[in-house]
């Protein structure tokens, strides 16, 4: 089996959300809403069905959840990401066998909760995050706790970057 580890996808309720806080988008925002794969499961399905025994291990895309707005914004973004996220894996095991966490990093408390959340009651297989937190460095003292916990979970985490 192929097990392509890093595969971006929205589940439909995430999307719509996004649309709907950011209805003109910008940059990144706006180019995602224009590959139908990204949302699409049937067009997703045809292109995953060209390749023989093959799956995916699926994160969020472009743009960060914390560029969606500050806590809860964000935070709520991301449960609602997770939980599409884990819905997909149930629903679809054979295609995709896991999913990658989103986190509100611009939320210290809500990313240290749902980090927890996503791992231990949704069985992410690590999480993702940004190569910055809206243009702060990752090494701020209020993210620097993710990475303990990370460690104590055993789990890794996906670095995608970012601009700004």
């Amino acid at each position: 089996m192929k097990i392509d580890i890093f595969n971006h996808i929205f589940p439909k309720k995430c999307f719509d959300k996004m649309l709907e806080l950011l209805p003109k988008g910008a940059d990144m925002h706006k180019r995602v809403r224009n590959v139908p794969s990204l949302v699409d499961l049937d067009v997703r399905f045809k292109m995953m069905d060209l390749f023989n025994d093959y799956a995916q291990v699926i994160c969020i895309g472009s743009p960060p959840i914390e560029a969606y707005g500050p806590p809860p914004i964000s935070t709520d973004l991301a449960r609602l990401a997770n939980d599409g996220m884990a819905e997909l894996v149930q629903k679809y095991p054979k295609r995709f066998p896991g999913f990658i966490a989103s986190l509100p990093m611009n939320d210290p408390k809500g990313l240290l909760a749902e980090t927890r959340r996503a791992v231990k009651d949704l069985g992410a297989v690590g999480v993702q995050i940004f190569s910055n937190v809206n243009g702060r460095p990752l090494d701020k003292p209020e993210t620097m706790p993710l990475f303990d916990i990370m460690a104590e979970l055993d789990r890794p985490i996906w670095l995608h970057p970012a601009r700004g």
